[in-house]
C-alpha cells in the first residue's frame, strides 16, 4: 500500500535527512528542501506522491493577516511563566528586510506595556491571531509614545529552523570542539561565516579593539533597519552581573556597536540552579544567551517564539548575525520590565543552563537543547591584599573567537578592580597559565603600576593573556581548544617604577673586544636619583665604526622570531614575543642581515647565505631583517623611558 506522507511528517523527515546529509558529507552545502523532497519520495518503491510542504496548521500565512485583526502575545513579565497581552494588527511593511516582511501591531490594554511601550527583551514573544501564530515581536521605535512593535513573520523563522546544522561545525552534545580539524575542512557556508567573525590581522598581532571594530562593521548592516521606517536597530539587552566601574564602560564600548546593550543586573544561578528552576523551554518563555557565568556573568536576554522538539526559535531578529555559532543558552528568569522614555527593557538573569545557540540569522536565532556548547573555566587568585573578602574568582567563558578574549579581559579586570579597589599606588604582576588542547600549557606574564587610581579592565585589554587568547582562537590554520585559564596576580603597595632620566657612556672610545660601560640615571617614584653602570658587549666586526647602543625596557623590545606558519609555532611564539618586563635591553645594530625561515631564526648570516636558503622549487622565501645584538640587564622593577648613546670602536691595525 502506498505510503502517504502528511505535511508534518514530511517536514520532519526532510529535516532529518537534511541533517544526516550535512553531517555525513564533509564540505556539504545546504540541500534545498525541494531536492530533499524528491529524494525522500524516490528512495523506496511504492512511496506515493507527498503533499507539498505547507505551513503547520497552527500557523497563519501572512496573506491572511489583515489590519484590525486582534489577538494576543505571550511573554514573561515577571518570573518564568509566560502571560498573555493583547495585540491588534496595524498593517504590513513589505520587504522590510531582504525577502522578509514586517507586521506592525499595537499592544493596548496591558498596564505594563502602556507604561513601557516597546520593550527590549520581549523580542521573540510569539504573536497569535485566531489562535494561530503569525510571528515574533521583534522591533520597536525609540522614544515612541505608543506601544507599537514590529513582528517578524513566522514563515521566515521556520525557514531557519529547517536549515540543517553541520556537525563538522558544531560539536554534538557534551563534545569538545574538534582540535585537529583544519579550518579549510569546514563547509563553504560555515567557513565564510567563521572568516567574517575572525580577526583579520596576523595571528601573532591580535588586537581586541581592532577586532571589535571589524565585527561591528560586519554586523551593523544586518541590525540597522531601513531609514524610512524610523525603527530602532535590532538590539539585545545584555544582563551584566558582578560588573562595575570601568568594566561596564568597556562593555558598552566593545559590545554597544554590535547591537548588544549592556545593563547592570543580577548574576543568576545557572551554574547552581535553584531546585524549582524550569527544566525546559516553552513558547513565550524567557531565554538567555550566556557569554560568561559564575562570579561574574553576562547574558543576552530575549523570548522563545516556538519550541519544536529539541530545537527552538527565539528573538525574531539576529543577535550578532553570526550564522552558524556555538554559544551557551539558559532558561531565564525575569525580575521586572523597567519603563523608559528611550527604550524599556526586561531585567532578568539565568535560571538554568540548557542548550546551545547554533544558528544566528536575520529572522531568528535557533537553539538546540540537545547540544552542549563549549566553555572553558577561568580562575583568578589575587595575592597581596590582606583581608580582601574575595581574593578568589571563578567563572566560565563561552568559547568564541571574539567574545572569549573580550570577556576574559573584562572579567579578570573587573575582579581585580573590585578586590584591589585602592586609590593608592599599586603595582601588580600577573602570571597566567593557558591550557591548550593538544598543545600543552603556556605561561604569560603581565604587569602594571597604578598612579593612584584603582586597577581596571583597561589594564587587561592590552595584556599578553588577552592577545594570546585572541591569537589562538582566531588563527587561520585550525580550530584550537582553550581548556582552561588560571591567573595569579600579586599586588604590592607602591609604584615600583623608575624613570630613565638619561644614559652616558663612561669610555667614549673602545678597543676591539672591550665592553661599553654605560651609566643609567634612574629616577624612582618618590625616591632619590639612582645611578647604575651596565656593560654592553660590542661585536668585533664593528671595529673602526661609531656604534649606536639603544637602551629601552624589555616589554618594548620584540624578539626576532619567525612568523608562525601553524598552530604549534604560534603556541611556541606567544610566551616569547618580548623580553622580560622587569629588564632593560641594550640593542646594537650589526652589519649583517638575519633571516627567519620555516619556523627557524638565524640572527646573523654570512655573505651568500640568502642565496642558499632561497628555494628554487617554490615561491616561498626567507624573511630578512637587520641583525641585532641584544644584551639583557635585569632590573627587578619596571622602567619607563629609553635612550641612545654612541661609542667609537678603534680600528684594528695590521
Amino acid at each position: 500500500m502506498p505510503v502517504i506522507l502528511t505535511s508534518s511528517r514530511l517536514r520532519s523527515t526532510l529535516r532529518a535527512v537534511g541533517q544526516r546529509l550535512a553531517d555525513a558529507v564533509p564540505g556539504a552545502r545546504v540541500v534545498p528542501l525541494s531536492l530533499l523532497a524528491g529524494a525522500v519520495c524516490s528512495v523506496a518503491v511504492g512511496v506515493g506522491l507527498a503533499e507539498a510542504v505547507t505551513d503547520p496548521s497552527d500557523v497563519m500565512p501572512l496573506s491572511e493577516v489583515k489590519p484590525g485583526m486582534k489577538g494576543y502575545g505571550l511573554t514573561v513579565f515577571s518570573g518564568t511563566t509566560p502571560e498573555k497581552f493583547d495585540v491588534e494588527v496595524i498593517s504590513t511593511l513589505r520587504n522590510f528586510r531582504p525577502r522578509q516582511d514586517l507586521v506592525l501591531i499595537k499592544t493596548p490594554n496591558h498596564p505594563r506595556l502602556t507604561a513601557a511601550r516597546t520593550v527590549a527583551g520581549m523580542s521573540g514573544s510569539p504573536i497569535y491571531l485566531n489562535g494561530k501564530m503569525i510571528g515574533a515581536y521583534a522591533y520597536g521605535w525609540l522614544f515612541g509614545v505608543e506601544a507599537i512593535a514590529g513582528v517578524t513573520p513566522i514563515r521566515s523563522m521556520l525557514d531557519e529552523l529547517a536549515r540543517p546544522v553541520p556537525k563538522a561545525l558544531i560539536p554534538g552534545a557534551g563534545a569538545p570542539l574538534p582540535v585537529a580539524r583544519r579550518v579549510e575542512a569546514a563547509p563553504a557556508e560555515g567557513r565564510s561565516e567563521q572568516m567574517a567573525q575572525r580577526f583579520q590581522g596576523p595571528a601573532e598581532a591580535y588586537d581586541l579593539n581592532r577586532h571589535a571594530k571589524a565585527v561591528a562593521a560586519r554586523v551593523a548592516p544586518a541590525l540597522t533597519p531601513p531609514e524610512s521606517t524610523g525603527l530602532s536597530r535590532a538590539s539585545t539587552p545584555i544582563m551584566l552581573g558582578g560588573f562595575g566601574g570601568t568594566s561596564l564602560k568597556m562593555a558598552h564600548d566593545l559590545l554597544g556597536p554590535l547591537g548588544l546593550d549592556p545593563l547592570q543586573a543580577g548574576g543568576g544561578s545557572s551554574m547552581k540552579p535553584e531546585a524549582d528552576a524550569p527544566t525546559k523551554y516553552v513558547d513565550g518563555g524567557a531565554i538567555g544567551v550566556e557569554m560568561v557565568r559564575g562570579d561574574v556573568s553576562a547574558m543576552g536576554i530575549g523570548t522563545v517564539t516556538r519550541v519544536s522538539g529539541d530545537r527552538l526559535l527565539a528573538f525574531g531578529h539576529p543577535m550578532l548575525n553570526g550564522g552558524l555559532t556555538n554559544l551557551p543558552t539558559a532558561v531565564a528568569k525575569v525580575h521586572w520590565i523597567l519603563a523608559s522614555h528611550n527604550r524599556s527593557f526586561k531585567i532578568g538573569e539565568a535560571a538554568r543552563s540548557l542548550g546551545t545557540l547554533v544558528n544566528d540569522r536575520q529572522a531568528a536565532i535557533v537553539v538546540d537543547t540537545s547540544r552542549k556548547a563549549p566553555v572553558f573555566p577561568v580562575a583568578l587568585k589575587i595575592d597581596g591584599m590582606p583581608g580582601a573578602p574575595h581574593p578568589v574568582w571563578n567563572m566560565e567563558v563561552a568559547h568564541d573567537q571574539f567574545l572569549a578574549p573580550a570577556f576574559v579581559s573584562m572579567a579578570l579586570g573587573n575582579a581585580l578592580e573590585a578586590t584591589a579597589a585602592e586609590r593608592v599606588d599599586l603595582t601588580w604582576r600577573a602570571v597566567s597559565r593557558v591550557k591548550i588542547g593538544r598543545y600543552g600549557t603556556i605561561s604569560l606574564v603581565d604587569f602594571g603600576a597604578g598612579n593612584g587610581s584603582p586597577l581596571s579592565s583597561d589594564d587587561f585589554s592590552r595584556s599578553r593573556l588577552v592577545r594570546a587568547m585572541g591569537s589562538l582562537l582566531n588563527n587561520p590554520w585550525e580550530q584550537v581548544v582553550v581548556e582552561r585559564v588560571d591567573t595569579q596576580v600579586k599586588v604590592s603597595f607602591g609604584r615600583e617604577v623608575a624613570q630613565l632620566r638619561g644614559a652616558k657612556v663612561l669610555s667614549p672610545e673602545l678597543e676591539v673586544g672591550e665592553k661599553a660601560r654605560i651609566r643609567l640615571d634612574l629616577q624612582p617614584y618618590q625616591g632619590a636619583l639612582e645611578s647604575r653602570v651596565i656593560e654592553v658587549p660590542i661585536p668585533p666586526e664593528l671595529a673602526g665604526r661609531d656604534v649606536e647602543v639603544e637602551i629601552q625596557p624589555g616589554y618594548d623590545v620584540e624578539r626576532p622570531l619567525a612568523t608562525p606558519s601553524n598552530v604549534a609555532e604560534l603556541v611556541a611564539m606567544l610566551p616569547n614575543q618580548y623580553f622580560d618586563a622587569e629588564s632593560m635591553v641594550a640593542t646594537v645594530k650589526l652589519r649583517e642581515n638575519g633571516a627567519a625561515f620555516q619556523g627557524k631564526v638565524a640572527s646573523r648570516l654570512p655573505p651568500g647565505a640568502m642565496d642558499t636558503l632561497r628555494p628554487t622549487s617554490d615561491s616561498s622565501a626567507p624573511e630578512t631583517f637587520g641583525a641585532m645584538a641584544y644584551t639583557t640587564i635585569p632590573m627587578q622593577r619596571f622602567v619607563v623611558g629609553k635612550d641612545t648613546v654612541t661609542v667609537k670602536v678603534r680600528p684594528v691595525l695590521r
